[in-house]
């Protein structure tokens, strides 16, 4: 071979010996799996304790400046060997707020191993910060059926945590709102399990990503509250649970099991105990269910306090001390708190050998993963000037408006009351105790900002017409808050009275009353002490508001009411009387304008309630999917149907369903079938349907709702167009949880039911074969 065909096989030769190389070398990359144990390996016991310490603002207020600025040696005295996690103020100024983080974050780069802080959030309904976007409360989100959207909504709040270095967010709820007596019902998208479940999943994936490794500008989403927590006894928040495994498991855990398979990083468990142990000490619910059944391999975060609570509360151990070992034992890893907490006590407990090292490793290296795949350890300092260019931008501000317009919900249009006229109007009252001012709901910031009713309807009117305010009556002395202690307390009965001969003399001046009506977050929120109350023994209309409805009626001009609230009332006598009826709950912050245009048209409202309205509190519970033996009605009650039923909301248009066909009419256990069915808009104008699919179980070895909501989907319809919807019933939509607590799928027939709600439905069947 001559030199020169030896020179052109030398670089080859050395390509293919480092290809074998290259082949051949193990990946020396590290997984969050692998860097997260090197380092728990690397820590002292109360380095490790420390990471499992979530402290609250309260731990640092008193050295933090105006500016943001922290005292290094108060964070040396108090934290000597770092801040594991922290929730800073909601309130901060958000300048100062990123200072405050950029700071704590500094102080742990200095330590012995500088392990990143977690700072963590809520994200109920938008970042809970001030001056982040307000978005509908989650109540309000679940009557949209719009999960796309809701995957929008929650992609905006992960990116304004994230802008401001939260990267843990206590969201998404999806406990079942079954127990409207309860305050905390606002914080739940519905009674519905699968309704629940897929608004779930959607915030899963705004605020993770589909990758399970969330990027900058995404978060750890935290499943709350495991588990049954939407319905405690009396409807009293942190009551007990009395719910039976079989139940617990074919409703309340579905939405954490699909969320959990969706990949979920954190689970956060509920106040209150069931079956004699509170949930943050149970090892069926964390150990057996949580981690085995379901599969859950990821952080479990307390609630805030409840692990003390097992001691303070509940009485099952007798010290802090007993609290966090059982508490660790069963699986809960980190220890949320207000100051001082039962995680403070793990170093003496296994430095007397009452608990196995062991037990704390495992729960710090859960942590740390977590940390590693959220790329703490890789982050740059936070910038103000991106934090503040992403802050309730006008793109979000924009989103805020088209959710809250696909959340209001027409209950009711005699004579087509609405949409209004504006070219033939002169004078519109406004009236009403939530007419002016913006009402969020709970977990958001205050002051609150946004546009309320009334801003929103003289934006609208601009020129076009005249708009008079009255208040009509006052719920309350103090002003509505969600985090303010004041038991509210009644208004004078003189103030009603004036309130009230100026709410009708403003309508008899006018051509249309606009009527805001419901209960403020005063009324309706979490309850956590006697000087916080929340939760309600009634679902009527609070004060004078059934009395000033009389009145205004009587003017004989036309009524529009809006019912605003954080769970469903029972306005009977509005729903008898009153022509036109907007189920608004909490809209966001730009609530106003989307009731402005959904009232004038602008929009054709498209919403559908994600809750039964009962017609009064002695119906409870009252949610759609019965078990087949709740039949009877009560004496001297008309019928047991509830006021409006699950699923049900007008439209400006009109849809008509044809019969549903199949493709197949029996099945095998491991087969779909094919139902369709065609929707035709009757009306003048486009408008959204929301298309539903029920099932029936006829027979089974457990006893099975009569109905059950397995699909939906949203069309679009021009005026005379017709769609066919074809759903697929798929083998797991026909499982659920037997007796025996073994997920199957039994033979035998099945009833599916398509609609506009969980009521008017058309029905067809098929069999599944053995």
């Amino acid at each position: 071979m001559d030199m020169k065909k030896k020179l052109c096989l030398i670089p080859l030769l050395s390509l293919f010996l480092f290809t074998v190389i290259a082949e051949n070398k193990p990946n020396t990359i590290p997984t969050p799996e692998t860097s997260a144990a090197k380092l728990v390996s690397q820590l002292s016991l109360a380095e490790k304790i420390s990471q499992l310490k979530i402290s609250s603002y309260e731990n640092i207020r008193n050295y933090v400046n105006s500016r943001g600025e922290v005292n290094l040696d108060s964070l040396k005295k108090n934290f000597p060997t770092g801040v594991g996690g922290i929730g800073l103020d909601k309130d901060l100024d958000p300048v100062v707020y990123v200072n405050v983080a950029n700071a704590i974050r500094h102080y742990n780069k200095t330590l012995l191993h500088p392990i990143p802080p977690m700072f963590i959030g809520e994200g109920l309904h938008g970042f809970m910060a001030k001056g982040a976007t307000v978005f509908p409360q989650a109540i309000a989100l679940g009557c949209s059926w719009d999960t796309d959207l809701l995957g929008k909504v929650f992609s905006v709040t992960a990116l304004e945590a994230s802008a401001r270095g939260v990267k843990q967010l206590f969201s998404p709820v999806l406990d079942l709102a079954r127990e409207p007596r309860f305050g905390r019902t606002e914080e739940m998208y519905s009674e519905d399990s699968y309704l629940a479940a897929i608004c779930g999943q959607a915030a899963i994936w705004g605020f993770q990503g589909h990758s399970g490794l969330p990027d900058a500008t995404q978060v750890a989403a935290t499943l709350k509250h495991f588990v049954g927590h939407g319905q405690p006894e009396g409807g009293r928040n942190v009551a007990p649970i009395n719910i039976s495994p079989y139940d617990l498991l074919n409703n309340h855990i579905q939405p954490f099991e699909k969320c959990i398979h969706a990949g979920a990083l954190s689970v956060m468990p509920s106040y209150n105990e069931m079956n004699g142990i509170p949930n943050h000490g149970s090892k069926w619910l964390l150990r057996d269910i949580l981690r085995d059944k379901l599969g859950f391999n990821g952080l479990i975060t307390s609630d805030q306090d409840a692990i003390n609570e097992m001691y303070r509360t509940h009485g099952v151990v007798s010290s802090f001390a007993e609290a966090a070992k059982l508490a660790i034992e069963n699986g809960v890893d980190l220890d949320l708190r207000f100051s001082i907490g039962a995680y403070d006590e793990l170093e003496n407990l296994v430095r007397t050998g009452k608990l196995n090292e062991k037990l704390i490793d495992e729960s710090v290296t859960r942590f740390l993963i977590l940390k590693y795949k959220l790329g703490l350890f890789e982050s740059k300092d936070i910038v103000v000037s991106k934090m503040l260019e992403v802050t309730n931008s006008t793109a979000h501000k924009a989103l805020a408006l088209e959710v809250a317009q696909k959340s209001l919900v027409l209950l009711k249009n005699n004579s087509n009351t609405l949409p209004l006229d504006a070219s033939k109007l002169k004078t519109v009252a406004v009236i009403g105790p939530l007419a002016k001012g913006v009402h969020f709901g709970g977990y958001t910031a205050e002051p609150r900002h946004g546009i309320d009713v009334l801003q929103g309807i003289q934006n609208f009117a601009g020129t076009k017409f005249k708009v008079v305010y009255a208040e009509g009556c006052c719920l309350a002395k103090e002003e509505s808050s969600f985090w303010k202690d004041d038991v509210q307390t009644p208004i004078d009965e003189n103030i009603n009275i004036k309130l009230m001969d100026e709410a009708v003399d403003a309508a008899a001046k006018s051509d249309v009353v606009v009527l805001a009506l419901g209960e403020t977050v005063a009324f309706s929120r979490e309850a956590w002490g006697e000087n916080h109350l929340g939760d309600r023994d009634n679902l009527d209309l609070l004060g004078k508001q059934d009395q000033l409805v009389e009145m205004l009626l009587k003017t004989g001009k036309p009524v529009v009411v809006l019912m605003f609230g954080g769970r469903p009332l029972s306005f009977n006598y509005v729903a008898e009387n009153v022509p036109a009826i907007i189920q608004v709950f909490y809209p966001g912050q730009e609530g106003g304008t989307a009731i402005a245009d959904v009232l004038f048209g602008k929009v054709n409202p498209s919403g559908k309630l994600s809750v039964t309205i009962p017609k009064s509190v002695g119906q409870l519970p009252c949610y759609y999917s019965r078990k087949p033996s709740r039949m009877r009605s009560y004496i001297n009650f008309k019928g047991s149907e509830p006021l409006f039923p699950f699923g049900y909301g007008l439209s400006y248009t009109s849809f008509k369903y044809s019969a549903p066909t199949i493709d197949k009419t029996e099945i095998t256990k491991t087969e779909s079938v094919n139902v369709s069915v065609q929707v035709t808009n009757t009306g003048k104008v486009a408008g959204e349907e929301v298309v539903q699919l029920y099932i029936h179980d006829l027979i089974s070895a457990g006893v099975r709702p009569v109905k059950e909501l397995k699909d939906f989907t949203r069309i679009s319809l021009q005026p005379n167009e017709t769609k066919i919807v074809t759903f697929s019933v798929t083998p797991d939509k026909l499982s659920y949880y037997n007796p025996d607590l073994q997920k199957v799928i039994e033979p035998g027939d099945f009833d599916v039911m398509v609609g506009p709600n969980s009521v008017d439905v058309k029905s067809i069947s098929f069999k599944v074969n053995p």
